[in-house]
C-alpha cells in the first residue's frame, strides 16, 4: 500500500461510515467493484503469517454477506461480454477473485462461495501448480518463523549475524529484515535455508500450499474460473519489458493449455504500478492478443487501459468489507478533486 493510500485508510474509515454507501456509489458512478483475496483460513499459516493478515472464515463470510446485500455477483463471462460488446451491466455488481492459487481456495473458500452462489476467478502462478515451486516471499516468511521460534540455533548465532551483515540485512530478534529480500536476490533465501536446516522441497511435499491439477480441474467443473498470475511471482516494475511479456505470455499459455480454458485472464503479481503502455500494446494487440483482460490491485481507480481492471484488496487490515468499500469510495472522490483517480500510462 503506497503512502497516500495508507494515510487515507488511517484517516477516512470513520468518516466513510457516516456516509450511505448507495450515495457514494451514485456520486462516483462506480457500480462495479472487484474485491480480491489470497486465502481464507482459521489456522496459522507460517508461509503467509509474516506477510499479511488473512481473513478468518467468519470474517470472510461477513464480507460476502455484505457484498451480496449491496451488489449482485457476476462471473467473468458476464463481465467479458459487457466489455467486448459495450453492454452495460444492470445494477451494482461485484466480481470476486483470489490470487496465488493457494490450497485454501479449494479447502476453505470454494465451498463457501459455491454455497452462496458467488462466481470467482482464481489466478495461478504456472510455476507453482502441483507444488513444484514456492514463491520467494513465502520462503522468507517460513524462514522468519524458523528464526523466531527456533531453540536450536545458539551455536549458529555468530554465523547468522555475519550472513545478515554481508547481505546488507538488519539482524534483529524478529528477523523481519528477511522480508526486504527481493525477487532479484531471492537466491539468498535458499542460502539461509541451508544454514537453518529448512527444506522447502519437503515443505511443498508435506504441506501442499498450492492447488494441484486435480483440485483445479474439480473446481473448474464446479463453475470456478481460472487465470494466470505470472510464472513465479516477480514484481513487474523491476523487470525489463521483454521479461514482463514472457512471464505473462508463458503463464497464460500454460494455464489455458493445461486446463482447456477459453478465457485468457491475467492478474499482476504484487502490483501493475509503473507497467508501461507499450506492455499493454503487446498484450492487447488486436492481431494476436496475449490476454483478454488483465487485473491490477490499486483499489477503486480507473485505468487509461480499458481492459486493465483495478481491484480492491480485502486483506492486511482489521476493517471489514463495509468499512473498506466506504473508504475506497470516499478516497476515490477525494482523488477525483485532484485528478488522481485515473492511472495514466
Amino acid at each position: 500500500m503506497n503512502s497516500s493510500r495508507s494515510i487515507a485508510f488511517k484517516m477516512l474509515p470513520s468518516l466513510a461510515q457516516l456516509l450511505p454507501l448507495n450515495g457514494l456509489i451514485r456520486i462516483t458512478g462506480k457500480r462495479i467493484v472487484f474485491p480480491f483475496y489470497h486465502l481464507v483460513s482459521d489456522e496459522d499459516i507460517p508461509h503467509v503469517k509474516h506477510l499479511y493478515t488473512v481473513r478468518t472464515t467468519k470474517e470472510f463470510i461477513h464480507d460476502l454477506d455484505f457484498f451480496l446485500k449491496q451488489y449482485k455477483p457476476i462471473g467473468i463471462n458476464d463481465f467479458l461480454d459487457s466489455i467486448n460488446n459495450g453492454r452495460a451491466l444492470s445494477g451494482n455488481c461485484f466480481l470476486l477473485s483470489f490470487d496465488d492459487g493457494l490450497r485454501e481456495f479449494h479447502d476453505v473458500a470454494a465451498p463457501i462461495l459455491r454455497q452462496k452462489g458467488i462466481p470467482t476467478v482464481c489466478f495461478l502462478n504456472s510455476g507453482f501448480i502441483d507444488n513444484t515451486g514456492l514463491f520467494y516471499r513465502y520462503k522468507a516468511s517460513l524462514l522468519v518463523e524458523r528464526l523466531q521460534t527456533a531453540t536450536d540455533l545458539y551455536g549458529k548465532q555468530k554465523s547468522l549475524e555475519k550472513w545478515f551483515v554481508e547481505n546488507h540485512l538488519h539482524f534483529t530478534p524478529d528477523s523481519l529484515g528477511l522480508l526486504k529480500i527481493t525477487y532479484a536476490n531471492r537466491h539468498l533465501l535458499d542460502e539461509l535455508a541451508s544454514m537453518l536446516d529448512v527444506h522447502f522441497d519437503e515443505f511443498l511435499k508435506k504441506q501442499h500450499p498450492y492447488l494441484d491439477s486435480t483440485q483445479i480441474s474439480f473446481l473448474i467443473q464446479q463453475g470456478f474460473s481460472f487465470g494466470a498470475h505470472s510464472i513465479d511471482h516477480p514484481e513487474y516494475r523491476f523487470l525489463p519489458e521483454k521479461e514482463q511479456i514472457r512471464q505473462t505470455d508463458e503463464s497464460i499459455r500454460a494455464i489455458t493449455g493445461k486446463f482447456g480454458i477459453k478465457e485468457k485472464l491475467f492478474s499482476f503479481p504484487f502490483t501493475d504500478h509503473d507497467v508501461k503502455r507499450t506492455f499493454f500494446n503487446w498484450v492487447f494487440d488486436p492481431s494476436n492478443p496475449i490476454a483478454d483482460l488483465t487485473f491490477g490491485g490499486a483499489g477503486l481507480k480507473r485505468d487509461s487501459i480499458p481492459k486493465n481492471i483495478q481491484r480492491i484488496p480485502f486483506e492486511g487490515t482489521s476493517l471489514d468489507a463495509e468499512q473498506i468499500l466506504g473508504t475506497e469510495y470516499l478516497y476515490y472522490l477525494i482523488k477525483t478533486i485532484f485528478g488522481k483517480n485515473l492511472i495514466r500510462r
